[in-house]
C-alpha cells in the first residue's frame, strides 16, 4: 500500500461531500420556492403554530367571500326596493292628482285604474326579482317565484274582483289568506240559500276565515263559486253584500256620483233582506233589470247596487247583483284562498363572523309591499260602468290615500280606514337595509385586515430571506467545490511522491 488515504478517511470525506449536495439541494429549493421548507417536518418547531394560524386565514378568508356574495344579493335588493319606491309615489301622486281633480270624467276613471293594475305589475316584477338563480323576497322558499297576482290583464282582474259582489280584500289578514279546509276537520258544509251563509258541521273550524276575504267553494253540487266573506262567527260564515235591516226616510239615487248633470233621488222606506239579496222598496222605483243605484241613509247597507230582477209594486222588491248561495245543500265540500304571496317567512341568516348573524331575509308579504299592493287593488276593481265601479264608490280613493302613504312612512297622517295598520314602512326597510349592509362591510373589514395580519405571521414562519438563502447557497457551492479538490489531491497522494 503506497496511499497515504485510508478506507475510513475516504468514507468520512464522501459523507463531508454528500452532506454538502443534501445541503445545496435544499437551499436551491429554498432559492426558487421562497420557502423554508416543502413540509412541515422542515419547520418542526412552528408547525402548530403555523397549521393553526393557516386555519384562521382560511376561515377568514371564507367569511369574505360569502359577505362579499351577501353584499352583493343587499346591493340588487335595494336597488328592486328603489324601483318599488319610485312606482308607489307615481301611484301616489297619479292618485293625489285624482283625488283633487273636480272634474273626474270615464277616461280620467279608466287611466287610474289602469295606471293602478300597472304599478301591481311592476310591483309583482320587482319583488320577483333574482339574484344567482333564487329569489330575493321569497323567504326560505328561494327557488319560488314570490308574488303571482291573480290576473295578468286589468280586465280579467276586474271580472274576479267587480267591486260589488266580489271586492278585493281591504285587511291585510284578508289578503294574504292562503288556505284550504279540510273536510275530515270542519265536517260537512251546509249551504243556506235563504240566509246567505255556509256552516261547517264542527264548531269553530272556520274561525281562519277573516272578514273580507274571497274564498272559493269546492266539492258541492250547486254553490261551486268564488265568495266575499261579510261575517264569521267561526262556525258560520256570511257571504250576502246585505245586513238585515229596516231603514226609514233612506235615500236611493240613480246617477254617476261624478256626473251632477243627470240626478233622480228618491226617498223611501227600504227593507233588507240577506240571503235572498233583495230590497224592498215602499215606494215604486220605475226600475228595470240593470239598473244602477246608490242607497244611502242607512245604519250598514248603504253602497251600490245592480238590478238582477224586480217585482214590481209598491212596494218594489229588487233582487240585486251578487254571488248567493244557489241552493240548500250539505256536502263534503271545501272552502280554499289563494294568497298572491307564494313564498314563506322563514329568515335567512347569514353568519359574518364566529359570534355575528344577521338576517337577510325581507319577504314580498312585508306590511309595506302588501299595503302598496292592496291599495293598488282597491281602485284597480270594479270596471267602469258597474255598480262595483271606482266612480260609484269615491271612499276607495281615501281608502288608497291613506294605504299608499302608510306604505311609504308609517304612519299615516289620515285615520286607519280598515283598522289599525302594521307599523312596517318602506322607508323603514332601506334604512334597515343600509344598517345590516354597512355591520357586513364593517366585518368585512376586519376580516381582510385579520388575514392581512396572518399572512405576514404565516410567511415569517414559512418564507426564507431569499438573499441569505442565496448566500448560504453560493458558500455551500464553494465548500463542495473544495471538498472535490481536496477529496482529489489526498487520494492522489503516496509514499512513492512524498519520498520522491
Amino acid at each position: 500500500m503506497t496511499r497515504v488515504a485510508t478506507y475510513g478517511s475516504n468514507q468520512l470525506y464522501l459523507s463531508r461531500i454528500s452532506a454538502l449536495q443534501q445541503r445545496i439541494s435544499q437551499r436551491t429549493i429554498q432559492v426558487t420556492s421562497e420557502k423554508k421548507s416543502e413540509n412541515y417536518t422542515g419547520i418542526a418547531a412552528d408547525s402548530n403554530r403555523l397549521i393553526n394560524m393557516e386555519n384562521e386565514k382560511a376561515r377568514a378568508e371564507t367569511f369574505i367571500t360569502n359577505n362579499d356574495m351577501a353584499q352583493t344579493r343587499l346591493k340588487a335588493a335595494d336597488t328592486s326596493m328603489q324601483a318599488i319606491e319610485d312606482t308607489m309615489k307615481e301611484f301616489q301622486s297619479n292618485l293625489e292628482n285624482f283625488y283633487t281633480n273636480q272634474t273626474r270624467g270615464e277616461q280620467d276613471v279608466k287611466n287610474l285604474q289602469n295606471w293602478a293594475f300597472q304599478s301591481m305589475i311592476d310591483m309583482q316584477s320587482y319583488l320577483s326579482s333574482s339574484m344567482d338563480g333564487q329569489f330575493m323576497f321569497s323567504g326560505g322558499r328561494v327557488s319560488t317565484e314570490p308574488v303571482k297576482l291573480a290576473a295578468s290583464s286589468l280586465s280579467d282582474f276586474q271580472s274576479i274582483y267587480d267591486g260589488s259582489s266580489s271586492s278585493y280584500p281591504t285587511t291585510r289578514a284578508a289578503d294574504l289568506l292562503d288556505m284550504q279546509t279540510d273536510a275530515t276537520v270542519t265536517g260537512d258544509l251546509t249551504f243556506d240559500a235563504s240566509a246567505g251563509t255556509i256552516t261547517a258541521a264542527n264548531a269553530g273550524t272556520l274561525s281562519d276565515i277573516p272578514v273580507g276575504s274571497r274564498v272559493t267553494a269546492s266539492g258541492s253540487t250547486s254553490n261551486d263559486k268564488s265568495y266575499t266573506v261579510t261575517s264569521n262567527d267561526g262556525t258560520t260564515i256570511g257571504v250576502s253584500p246585505l245586513v238585515a235591516e229596516s231603514a226609514t226616510g233612506a235615500t236611493i239615487t240613480t246617477r254617476d256620483v261624478y256626473d251632477s248633470n243627470d240626478t233622480t233621488a228618491l226617498t223611501a222606506d227600504l227593507v233588507f233582506t240577506p240571503g235572498n239579496d233583495t230590497i224592498q222598496v215602499s215606494n215604486s222605483t220605475g226600475f228595470s233589470v240593470g239598473q244602477i243605484f246608490t242607497v244611502s241613509g242607512t245604519s250598514s247597507n248603504d253602497d251600490t247596487y245592480t238590478v238582477e230582477s224586480i217585482t214590481a209594486g209598491p212596494p218594489d222588491t229588487i233582487a240585486i247583483s251578487s254571488n248567493k248561495v244557489a241552493a240548500d245543500e250539505t256536502a263534503s265540500a271545501t272552502l280554499s284562498a289563494q294568497s298572491w304571496y307564494q313564498g314563506d317567512n322563514i329568515t335567512i341568516e347569514q353568519r359574518i363572523d364566529q359570534d355575528r348573524s344577521v338576517d337577510l331575509g325581507i319577504f314580498a308579504s312585508d306590511p309595506a309591499f302588501e299595503k302598496a299592493i292592496r291599495a293598488m287593488g282597491i281602485i284597480a276593481q270594479g270596471a267602469y260602468g258597474t255598480d262595483g265601479g271606482l266612480e260609484n264608490h269615491p271612499e276607495r280613493l281615501e281608502q288608497a290615500r291613506f294605504l299608499v302613504s302608510d306604505a311609504l312612512s308609517h304612519p299615516a297622517s289620515e285615520d286607519p280606514p280598515f283598522g289599525a295598520e302594521e307599523s312596517s314602512d318602506l322607508a323603514a326597510l332601506r334604512a334597515q337595509l343600509g344598517v345590516t349592509q354597512n355591520v357586513i362591510q364593517t366585518k368585512t373589514e376586519k376580516h381582510e385586515s385579520y388575514v392581512g395580519f396572518l399572512y405576514e405571521r404565516i410567511s415569517d414562519m414559512e418564507n426564507v430571506d431569499k438573499t441569505e438563502a442565496i448566500a448560504l447557497l453560493l458558500d455551500d457551492q464553494n465548500a463542495l467545490e473544495a471538498g472535490y479538490q481536496t477529496l482529489s489531491t489526498v487520494r492522489s497522494l503516496s509514499l512513492l511522491d512524498y519520498l520522491k
